[in-house]
């Protein structure tokens, strides 16, 4: 089985602004599918992610969201969920999840509830949390119990760790009786993986609604299609 990770938000216990930080793991039985209709979303709404990909500018000329995410010397590049409006974000909602090829698992940090000591090591918090979500939806039943690969987007992981969670997970779900099968684990350019975009975008989805509230519609409708299944809570209060 794959499953394509991302985030949106930071690790910080400090952050006045930054209340939460935001897993999105998309799980995906045929790729190939999913990625043609990604590819007919980018097509059909060119012109308008060019729109949204530009520098946002405040009344006194002052940017305040930089454009030249999605687009890289004139070429599309992907997609990013931090420059669609909520227009665009609905639009891409609906879209995607008509064809019912993916499910939607969060994980949501509570980051204020987190300490100090455990915040020196943000990377720990990740891996951490991850596996406790992972072991939750295997014993829950939610995941088969069958050989997974994870794929994540590259930017978010230093060089010198980028085996530690693979072993990391081998090593703690097999020892703890959660399962013997494997946990292959990948890092990519996001720009080179339209899947780990998905992520993306639906890690910024979650993090926006947890911010402004504005997208309880989507999230309604993610669940009436079976593609939202859960979203895990750490640390539990």
């Amino acid at each position: 089985m794959n499953v394509y990770i991302d985030e949106s938000g930071s690790i910080n216990n400090h952050s006045k602004n930054n209340d939460y930080f935001v897993i999105a793991m998309i799980k995906v039985e045929n790729p190939k599918k999913l990625r043609k209709v990604v590819r007919r979303f980018i097509a059909s709404n060119m012109s308008r992610l060019r729109e949204l990909d530009e520098d946002k500018v405040d009344s006194n000329g002052k940017i305040i969201r930089p454009g030249g995410k999605m687009f890289k010397n004139g070429q599309f590049s992907e997609l990013k969920g931090a420059q669609f409006d909520r227009e665009m974000k609905q639009k891409f909602i609906e879209y995607i999840s008509a064809s019912k090829l993916f499910e939607v698992y969060y994980i949501k940090i509570y980051n204020k509830r987190l300490t100090d000591r455990f915040c020196e090591n943000t990377a720990r918090v990740f891996n951490y949390t991850l596996r406790l979500a992972i072991k939750y939806y295997l014993n829950t039943e939610m995941w088969e119990d069958e050989e997974y690969n994870l794929m994540l987007d590259e930017r978010n992981e230093k060089t010198d760790s980028r085996y530690f969670l693979e072993n990391y997970l081998n090593t703690e779900l097999l020892f703890d009786g959660t399962t013997e099968n494997k946990f292959n684990v990948e890092y990519f350019d996001s720009a080179n993986n339209q899947l780990i975009q998905i992520a993306d975008i639906f890690a910024n989805l979650l993090y926006s609604h947890l911010k402004n509230g504005c997208y309880e519609a989507e999230f309604n409708i993610l669940r009436q299609k079976g593609i939202l299944r859960n979203i895990y809570e750490f640390p539990i209060k």
